[in-house]
């Protein structure tokens, strides 16, 4: 890259909020549900924030099975590696662009912000309502603390717009309208300073200290003259695997973005795609479960000293059924897909005389756990890899 750049991954997690009745009281079982990549270029004086829907399907680098991104900081057993699972997540997504830092930060958290430098004045795109009994009218107006997390918040409420798309153009949004009365006095900046430190650990976690923060305070005079860009890695937003509701990134947009804002190419994703997807979902997880059960009677049959022909039958036949699998694209060939099937077929067949000839106690279960709960079978969970090479 030409320029010299500072990418910072803010993360937005659900933590405190009331869903389903319960409230998510513990930051290790909450989503990352507003996850935005900020590039601070210092060369040309420019931000740009690109945001990615929470229902991005993605592959979670070092993590078998089907994820939506606000999943992957789930993926881990604390907030620190979470985090950092989320932030290679993006690398990803970026085509290996990575993030230098990550920030999350709570809705608690955002509405001390704001109250700290008296609210933001926000053009609300859409009226809506809070409960019961808190209304907001479309329009210009001054929004204190809890008004705009409110606001950044809106989704299932909004009387338009009232997806993932629109949740994210709000998002950039507040931190555009945060930008301008920020630059517009850095003053503002100690205020929010202080708040963070405050809440340090509780309500903001990051990979970057205090002190780190103190020393890149330069930097926010330095890009107060310039401009900030907003972005979206939508797609198609669509339902796959049954009920599940996915976003599917455009991918020549992503390739367009990146180039817009980075000045790189960077080369399409594949394995992610509806089409891809639907695949999984009608044909390949049935594969995926006769290897996991030729594995488990190859691994019984050798620990009971079986050294029979049809134990390396069982074993060429299970490779031949990964290659096809992996053989599947996102064009999904009618004769790949075809493949697929007559592997599966015969895989299955020298299961069966394998079981037959080393006198396999066990039933040979080839069922999914539920075809809409497929993430609760660890067959597939935690087996499925996005590429088998």
């Amino acid at each position: 890259m030409q320029h010299e750049y500072m990418n910072i991954l803010l993360l937005g997690v659900d933590y405190g909020i009331k869903t389903g009745g319960t409230g998510k009281a513990d930051i290790h079982n909450c989503h990352t549900d507003s996850i935005i990549m900020v590039s601070l270029d210092r060369t040309d004086k420019r931000i740009s924030l690109i945001s990615f829907p929470r229902d991005t399907l993605t592959y979670v680098p070092g993590v078998n099975g089907i994820y939506k991104l606000n999943a992957a900081f789930n993926c881990s057993d604390s907030v620190e590696q979470g985090l950092q699972r989320t932030s290679d997540t993006i690398a990803w997504l970026m085509g290996g662009i990575r993030p230098d830092h990550y920030v999350l930060i709570t809705p608690e958290l955002v509405t001390h912000i704001i109250d700290a430098i008296d609210g933001l004045d926000i053009d609300v795109l859409t009226g809506f309502h809070v409960g019961k009994s808190i209304k907001y009218e479309k329009g210009f107006q001054h929004l204190d603390g809890q008004g705009v997390t409110d606001y950044a918040r809106l989704r299932k409420s909004a009387n338009q717009d009232s997806n993932d798309y629109g949740r994210t153009e709000r998002q950039r949004q507040v931190l555009t309208a945060l930008f301008e009365k920020v630059t517009g006095n850095l003053d503002y900046v100690y205020d929010i300073l202080d708040v963070i430190v405050e809440n340090f650990g509780s309500l903001f976690y990051s990979d970057l200290s205090v002190a780190d923060i103190v020393d890149m305070l330069p930097l926010a005079e330095e890009l107060s003259g310039g401009r900030m860009d907003n972005y979206v890695m939508d797609g198609e937003l669509a339902f796959a695997m049954r009920y599940w509701n996915f976003s599917f990134i455009d991918q020549k947009k992503r390739q367009e973005t990146i180039r817009t804002v980075y000045g790189v190419d960077v080369p399409r994703l594949t394995l992610i795609s509806h089409v891809y997807v639907n695949y999984l979902y009608k044909y390949g997880f049935e594969t995926v479960k006769a290897v996991r059960v030729a594995d488990r009677l190859v691994a019984w049959a050798k620990e009971n000293g079986f050294d029979g022909s049809e134990l390396a039958e069982v074993e060429k036949a299970k490779e031949n059924a990964i290659q096809a699998l992996s053989d599947v694209d996102d064009k999904r060939k009618s004769e790949d897909i075809n493949k697929v099937e007559k592997r599966k077929s015969t895989l299955k067949q020298k299961i069966t005389a394998l079981k037959n000839a080393c006198g396999y106690p066990q039933k040979l279960n080839y069922e999914i756990t539920e075809d809409d709960k497929f993430y609760l079978d660890p067959d597939i969970n935690e087996y499925y890899q996005v590429d088998w090479r």
